[in-house]
């Protein structure tokens, strides 16, 4: 190459790196502030925050939903209907939903996640206190960043994120959403009642114990459950415990201040075992499961059943649903001090707090979605569900007898519980309570239950 070439190709080299550095330096490769904002860390903070937002928001991410809102579940329907809104509203984000509406496979999933690491990006966890471990070790998100959004929470009703308030157990932070508020009543059928000769719903034990005798007499069934489905018999202890031990007790045992063998929880169980010998619930009971449950209540062949303010949508769908009537658990007379005990509760998911970019504002904006007055207006007017929102423009949805039934009964809960298990720190108790509960059922006693679950506990902690 000669000297001329040599120059011309030098120059264009120079030239060439030249341009590669404006390029860079345009990039960010240098930290001056733009011409028209001023020169600050807040002021560049705020914006790049924002602009980190607006480009999550842009980008695909595909989440996973695992919730129980699946089959026969009444909220089924409103559920896939907004997953599909979402997506129509937001095409950059994809939603793979888990849901399954049967409660073992649910778990199975959950503790397959769990051991897996490979968690859903909203899922809902039982048992409040054993979630703690959880909130420590970061798999569950703290949510406590999203509570800072006044036009999303201002909707709420005051108090009902305290079940996820993780301090008084060491944890700083919230950890769930709630998205509905549960109660559980007794459902009656009014023509059945009539016809056995029952003026008036029990408000006692002792007169339950009259309803059954008078509903056998005719040949009917008392008491619909499908003991199979082990949370429907888990769910009648629930009652059976407070009023006769309190609320108290159940969070006693989760502190080990009490003990499954104490002589007040043996007598709950022995309570339950005692509904069964009297006749109330059918025939082998113990091998159906919810849905078989279900039918025998709309079929007629029951006369009662215990079920929650989820269940209104399903007695709305219902062929009897204007001869169902509701009344409160009734409480034992010598126990008059629990009359008001009963179960209430918020329901609510929780995030995966492993969640980063796209996917974590994506999981943001839908439960922000689930839980917005659209969606919980829409839940209440279809499936009468009671909302943890108190800014819904309910004018002109017919609110049902069950809705107010519900409520009214609500109301009258002065010290409230949810599941006894909640309250323990051992994830095992669900399903240790609820089996051994069943097992009680098909032929153990109420001593023998307690001891088993009472040695899951002992074992545990050794």
């Amino acid at each position: 190459m000669n000297k001329s070439k040599m120059k011309v190709f030098l120059c264009l080299v120079l030239t060439l790196c030249i341009a590669i550095g404006v390029a860079l330096t345009g990039c960010g490769g240098r930290d001056e502030p733009k011409e028209d904002v001023k020169p600050g860390a807040d002021n560049n903070e705020k914006d790049e925050t924002q602009d980190n937002k607006d480009n999550i928001k842009e980008e695909k991410a595909t989440i996973r939903l695992l919730t129980r809102f699946s089959g026969t579940e009444a909220a089924t329907p409103v559920w896939q209907e907004a997953i599909k809104e979402f997506m129509k509203r937001n095409p950059n984000v994809k939603i793979v939903d888990e849901s399954v509406n049967q409660e073992a496979a649910y778990n199975n999933k959950i503790k397959t996640g769990l051991a897996t690491g490979n968690m859903p990006h909203l899922f809902r966890l039982a048992g409040v206190v054993s979630q703690v471990k959880h909130a420590k070790n970061g798999i569950i998100m703290d949510i406590a960043p999203l509570m800072e959004d006044e036009e999303w929470m201002n909707g709420f009703f005051e108090g009902v994120f305290e079940t996820w308030n993780f301090e008084p157990y060491g944890v700083k932070g919230y950890y769930g959403i709630p998205h509905a508020v549960a109660s559980e009543v007794m459902l009656y059928n009014k023509e059945l009642f009539a016809k056995a000769g029952i003026e008036k719903t029990p408000e006692t034990m002792d007169e339950l114990y009259d309803v059954i005798d008078k509903l056998k007499d005719i040949g009917v069934t008392p008491w619909a459950c499908g003991a199979k489905s082990t949370w429907r018999a888990g769910h009648i202890h629930n009652y059976l415990l407070y009023k006769w031990a309190g609320v108290q007790k159940a969070i006693d045992l989760g502190t080990r201040k009490a003990k499954w063998t104490d002589p007040d929880v043996v007598q709950s169980l022995a309570h339950l075992k005692d509904l069964k010998e009297r006749g109330a619930f059918m025939e082998n009971f113990e091998g159906m499961d919810h849905d078989m449950e279900k039918v025998q209540f709309f079929s007629e062949q029951c006369a009662m059943m215990l079920n929650g303010s989820w269940f209104i949508g399903d007695c709305m769908n219902s062929d009897i649903y204007d001869k169902i009537g509701t009344f409160p658990f009734p409480y034992f007379k010598e126990k008059p001090e629990y009359r008001y005990h009963g179960v209430s509760f918020p329901l609510g998911f929780s995030l995966n707090g492993k969640m980063e970019g796209a996917e974590k504002q994506a999981t943001i904006d839908f439960i922000k979605f689930w839980t917005g007055k659209e969606i919980q207006e829409k839940l209440v007017k279809e499936i009468q569900r009671l909302s943890s929102r108190k800014d819904l423009n309910l004018e002109g949805i017919e609110l049902s007898k069950l809705y107010h039934g519900y409520n009214d009964i609500l109301k009258d809960i002065k010290v409230s519980g949810g599941d006894s298990f909640n309250y323990d720190p051992l994830p095992a108790m669900q399903n240790r309570t609820r089996n051994s509960i069943v097992g009680m059922l098909l032929g153990n006693s109420p001593e023998e239950a307690a001891k088993e679950i009472q040695d899951e506990i002992d074992k545990q902690s050794e």
